[in-house]
Formats: structure tokens, C-alpha cells, sequence
């Protein structure tokens, strides 16, 4: 099979520790020359932006812009393609063929071929790497989605963790913490409703005692149509992500009139099932290795009951979620937490 250029975790924690713990001071563009000679990274000849670590398959540039500067790191899932010591396809989609049996002629079926899953593999570069990085600087305090991502903050630095499976990449940025915290919230307040929310659809904790960090909660709907285009990409991301993040399986979401526990649904979510109970009319609802689309099903069979109830403002709602390993705040839902409303404690 194609050699692989994905680097090892424990290379990239190196890495990714030695950038994090260099003297930044202001962040400038000389400050990144100070910091790549004392890291012996290669900057000459590869373009303005461009850095050398020295990590075969690890990129990295210099981003962002004079407020809000970021050096980012990618990796790539290596996509393997057919050659001398790899067959073709051997047909649609992504997948390879059996290999040759020792009469010359393939193992199994004419044609078959097994599958080559690039998201997980891109979910597994995830989880170790962020098992690696956990060792060195313990568990993240922010961990969420879409993305998958992960956060290790102090009062200087930032580094945060994250996937995109659209591209096949593993991504990891380094950033001031005060600047971009400071810009987070400002585009918190400007939001246009829900789906105006940068990023953070979820947000998972694995203690309250971290509510002094910035952890804004969305803005009320705009109206109830900006609340039902939203809870159906909440529950994708927190389906898809929050699984791989640590600390959070099963996630409990209850979300209805709590006060009432008839107008209640009940979700039970994690990486091998998707339980949804309490919808009128309808069984409990069980999806084995629930992905995104799993989500957004269940997502609207919650509007669904809703609508059953004559509920028709987030505002009339409540939500409790919570773990056995943490918090989970979702402040893309647009509906308060229990005991965060003034109508609560009347």
C-alpha cells in the first residue's frame, strides 16, 4: 500500500508545544521570525506566509491579519491512489481492490473491493492527536463543534484543535487569546438570530468551574423560523462532533416545557446510538451509529412535537443537558438553560 505522510501524534504535539510555549510578545510578523529561527523552522524561499517545521506533511502559515494574527497548521488524510504496489479502484466511489490470491486472480467477487472511509480515518488522526495533546496539557476546557474542535487557553495563547471533513484536513491553530476572544464576542452581539452564530453550535465542559471563560450563549430567535432552522444543525454537529471530544458520552438533552414533564423530549446521544422518546404519537426512536443526517431527522421530529403542544416561542422553553464526564451548554439553540430565566425562580 502508498506510504503514508500523515504525520505521528506525538510529532505534532511536539511541534505544536514547542510553537505554543515560544516568547510571541505582540504577535508581529518580526516576532514570528524571532520565534521560527529559534524553532530552526525553514522560512526563505517559501512564500510570504509560509513555514517549514521540518515535519513531512505538516503545513503551516502565517494568517489572520494585524489585529487578530494566526499560525496555522494542516494535515492532510493522504489520498491514496492506485500504483505499482496499489490496484484501481475497482469501481465507483472510494475504494480499493482485494489484492491478487497466489493463483493470480483476486480474493472474493469479480469487482469487489472494500470500502476506504477517509472520514474516519480523519476522525482517528483527531483522536490521537488530541489524546497526545491531552497527556502533555490535560483535558481541553473547550471542547465542541462543528468541527470537533478543542481549545487549551491561557492567558497568552490559544491553541484549538479541529477537523474538516470536507477537505480532509486536521487543523491546528495557535492565536493571541485577548484578540480573538474580544473579537468572538463582539460577533456574538452582532448575530442576526441564531444561524448568524460564528461557530459555536455546542460547547461541552468537564467542570463548572470554568464559567469565568468566555462561554457567550446565543441570541433569542430572531422568530420561530430562525429557531427551526437551527436546532436541526445543532443536534447534526452535536451528533457528528461531540462524541469525539472526550468526556461527553452519553450526552442527556432534555428540551421542552420542563415544567411540564408531558411537553418534554428526551435525547440520548452518543458515538454507537441516537435515542429520541417523548414525541406524541410516535416510539422510541433508536438510530445505530447515528451520524449528522441522524441529527437533523431527529432535529425535526422535535419541531414536530412542539408544534403537537402549541409551543411556538423558544422563550416558553427550558432545556437541562448534561454528561457523566461534564456540562454541555449549547448556545446555538436559542433556548435558556433551567434556572437562567427570571420566570423560573417566581
Amino acid at each position: 500500500m502508498a506510504a503514508s505522510v500523515m504525520p505521528a501524534a506525538d510529532t505534532l504535539t511536539r511541534t505544536l508545544l514547542a510553537a505554543r510555549d515560544a516568547d510571541w510578545r505582540t504577535w508581529t510578523r518580526a516576532d514570528l521570525e524571532r520565534v521560527a529561527a529559534s524553532l530552526s523552522w525553514r522560512v526563505d524561499g517559501l512564500g510570504d506566509d509560509a513555514l517549514d517545521p521540518g515535519v513531512p506533511g505538516l503545513a503551516c502559515t502565517w494568517t489572520g491579519d494585524d489585529e487578530c494574527p494566526v499560525l496555522r497548521f494542516e494535515v492532510l488524510v493522504p489520498a491514496l491512489t492506485p500504483g505499482p504496489d496499489l490496484p484501481p479502484s475497482a469501481g465507483p466511489g472510494r475504494s480499493l481492490g482485494f489484492g491478487a490470491g497466489l493463483s493470480g486472480e483476486s480474493w472474493g467477487l469479480p469487482g469487489t473491493g472494500f470500502p476506504r472511509d477517509r472520514d474516519r480515518e480523519l476522525d482517528a488522526a483527531h483522536t490521537r492527536l488530541v489524546a497526545s495533546v491531552t497527556a502533555a496539557l490535560g483535558p481541553a476546557p473547550w471542547r465542541g463543534g462543528p468541527g470537533a474542535w478543542l481549545r487549551w487557553r491561557n492567558r497568552s495563547t490559544t491553541l484549538r484543535i479541529t477537523r474538516d471533513h470536507e477537505r480532509g484536513a486536521l487543523t491546528m491553530e495557535l492565536f493571541p487569546t485577548r484578540p480573538w476572544e474580544a473579537r468572538e464576542q463582539r460577533r456574538f452581539a452582532d448575530a442576526d438570530g441564531l444561524t448568524g452564530l460564528p461557530y459555536d453550535w455546542c460547547v461541552s465542559r468537564p467542570d463548572l468551574a470554568l464559567a469565568e471563560l468566555f462561554l457567550p450563549f446565543g441570541p433569542d430567535p430572531n422568530d420561530w423560523a430562525d429557531f427551526a432552522r437551527a436546532v436541526p444543525e445543532l443536534l447534526a454537529s452535536t451528533v457528528a462532533d461531540l462524541p469525539l471530544v472526550g468526556w461527553i458520552e452519553p450526552i442527556l438533552l432534555v428540551v421542552g416545557e420542563i415544567a411540564r414533564p408531558s411537553r418534554t423530549v428526551e435525547l440520548r446521544i452518543g458515538q454507537d446510538r441516537l435515542e429520541l422518546g417523548g414525541v406524541p404519537g410516535l416510539a422510541r426512536q433508536v438510530w445505530l451509529r447515528p451520524g449528522g443526517e441522524h441529527g437533523r431527522r431527529a432535529g425535526g421530529l422535535l419541531l414536530d412535537a412542539f408544534a403537537e403542544w402549541g409551543i411556538t416561542t423558544a422563550s416558553a422553553m427550558r432545556v437541562r443537558s448534561w454528561t457523566s464526564g461534564g456540562y454541555v451548554d449549547f448556545p446555538g439553540l436559542g433556548v435558556r438553560p433551567e434556572g437562567a430565566h427570571p420566570d423560573d425562580v417566581r
